[in-house]
């Protein structure tokens, strides 16, 4: 059983999955993708709930509203799409084997955008990858797209370089941590 539902996620992706919704419609759609985790929960306090988010996702860019012959719809912004497409990534990852190769990021990041390094650093981190020295980070499996989707979001191009190392010295540390043979 789940104790965290994504919320978030669900209705980007039933949203990205049916395209333009209308309201009516978007919450039937993400009951029904939620309704094996949510044995216990009530209905209406459901419904609020996903209302919420709702509001949330519009608040945060990730959706909009449009009225048309008197129906509200509702689809991804541009920022939504990209969101999705940062989930995909991430799901993309698990179950994956090791092919005996190292993924290393490597940054070079001005004092000025203290801020957009420090969410650099955060993504990657959050993302897997750990640190090998002051500003190289290094991860087991093939990740070149997420690295891409942070140089975009972030505006930070060649300043971030992504490497792929077919031997890494002294790496057995690395082997434990990641659980690797």
């Amino acid at each position: 059983m789940h104790s965290k539902i994504d919320f978030k996620k669900i209705i980007l992706m039933t949203l990205a999955t049916a395209g333009i919704l209308a309201i009516a419609v978007l919450a039937p759609n993400v009951l029904q993708v939620l309704k094996p985790f949510l044995k216990n929960k009530k209905k209406y306090n459901l419904k609020y709930y996903l209302s919420q988010k709702t509001q949330k996702l519009i608040k945060e860019g990730l959706i909009k509203i449009d009225i048309e012959n008197g129906k509200q719809y509702i689809s991804l912004t541009k920022m939504g799409e990209r969101k999705l497409l940062y989930y995909q990534i991430t799901e993309k990852k698990k179950n994956v084997q090791w092919d005996g190769k190292w993924r290393a990021v490597v940054f070079d990041v001005w004092e000025n955008t203290r801020n957009k390094r420090n969410t650099l650093r955060n993504e990657i981190k959050n993302f897997g990858f750990i640190q090998l020295q002051r500003s190289v980070w290094i991860y087991p499996y093939e990740c070149a797209s997420f690295i891409e989707l942070l140089k975009i979001d972030l505006s930070f191009g060649k300043n971030i370089r992504y490497m792929i190392v077919e031997k890494l010295d002294y790496d057995e540390n690395l082997r434990k941590f990641f659980k690797l043979k």
